[in-house]
């Protein structure tokens, strides 16, 4: 019998890696050159799919196909060539997968209204790889490194898990860790803090985070480092901007409970705790204030009308003074 598997979400590690499972049941390394193909989906129309799938394996077991970044599975993303007879004739292949075949599709979004999706929901498996909540990121974290060589303590393992951006990054970080500590026995906090590099969105949060509390130079900081690594300044304008967004969008639905306030907003709950929290040092007033700031800044930048490092540095300065509680928290006045 045929298999027919649909890996979607944003944890591309876990997907990898099922996709990988699966392939080392099928097709030893030694047959991979034969009995493995991996197809763009971007690129790759359906009766190309299903030409490739028509190969039987010469080897192993089952040929395995995956056809990764299966852009065509998600809302709005039809090309013309993808249209038609073409995609009943492929919907008509996925109902009859042949028993020699093993076809993957992965995707960072799927959607559930297309046929496509309701003919591999319903001939295979579907399976949604979603953001770990925080409790079990630690969880995956500790496991990871302990499967390297090397047990991470709990505060370790959360401090990990609040700055890196997904399992991927983590990931690298333990075993840039595990490298690190080769004379210990167990990975500790104080030496993340020497080796470990942070998202650049858990860069900004904690910026944010310090402004919110009025230490501007803390969050200067930060911005330098960002700037160092080779972090664009318009890029960092950006995320500050977005995140004032999301801010403005937390304080609009004050007074929804936790979880209706994520389901409206849509976010990861250990970042919408954060943002939670965040709000209450800023009015809205300030927050609307701030981001017109940012998007008089952006003008200014890119009409070279100031130097990139002090227009940041100003904004920097100006959000730690807005606040709530603040002397000077209100409409600002002046450009920057």
């Amino acid at each position: 019998m045929g298999e027919l598997y649909l890996f979607y979400g944003q944890e591309k590690l876990l997907i990898r890696e099922a996709i990988e499972k699966i392939k080392s049941k099928y097709v030893p390394e030694a047959y991979e050159v034969v009995d493995f193909q991996a197809l763009d989906g971007e690129d790759v129309t359906y009766d190309e799919i299903v030409n490739v799938c028509r190969v039987m394996p010469m080897l192993a077991e089952k040929r395995v196909v995956v056809i990764y970044n299966a852009v065509f599975l998600e809302e709005g993303k039809k090309k013309a060539e993808k249209s038609g007879s073409g995609e009943a004739r492929f919907i008509e292949f996925l109902e009859n997968i042949p028993p020699y075949l093993c076809l993957i599709f992965s995707a960072e979004k799927v959607d559930k209204r297309k046929k496509i999706y309701k003919a591999i929901q319903q001939k295979g498996a579907a399976k949604e790889f979603s953001p770990l909540s925080f409790k079990d990121k630690v969880r995956w974290i500790q496991a990871r490194s302990a499967k390297y060589g090397k047990p991470m303590d709990q505060s370790a393992a959360v401090y990990m898990a609040q700055f890196t951006a997904d399992l991927y990054h983590a990931d690298g970080e333990i075993k840039k860790a595990v490298a690190y500590v080769t004379d210990k026995d167990e990975i500790e906090k104080r030496d993340l803090d020497a080796i470990m590099s942070k998202s650049t969105e858990a860069n900004i949060f904690e910026l944010i985070d310090y402004l919110a509390e009025g230490k501007v130079p803390a969050a200067v900081k930060i911005l330098n480092e960002l700037i160092y690594s080779g972090e664009k300044v318009l890029v960092i304008l950006f995320m500050v901007s977005r995140h004032f967004m999301n801010l403005l969008a937390v304080k609009a639905n004050e007074g929804l409970a936790f979880q209706e306030l994520r389901n409206a907003l849509n976010m990861h709950p250990f970042a919408l705790k954060k943002m939670v929290l965040q709000a209450k040092n800023f009015t809205t007033e300030q927050i609307i204030n701030i981001l017109a700031l940012c998007q008089q800044l952006d003008i200014d930048l890119k009409k070279g009308r100031i130097e990139e490092k002090k227009g940041l540095e100003m904004l920097l300065t100006k959000i730690g003074e807005m606040r709530k509680g603040h002397p000077r928290n209100g409409r600002v006045e002046g450009d920057l």
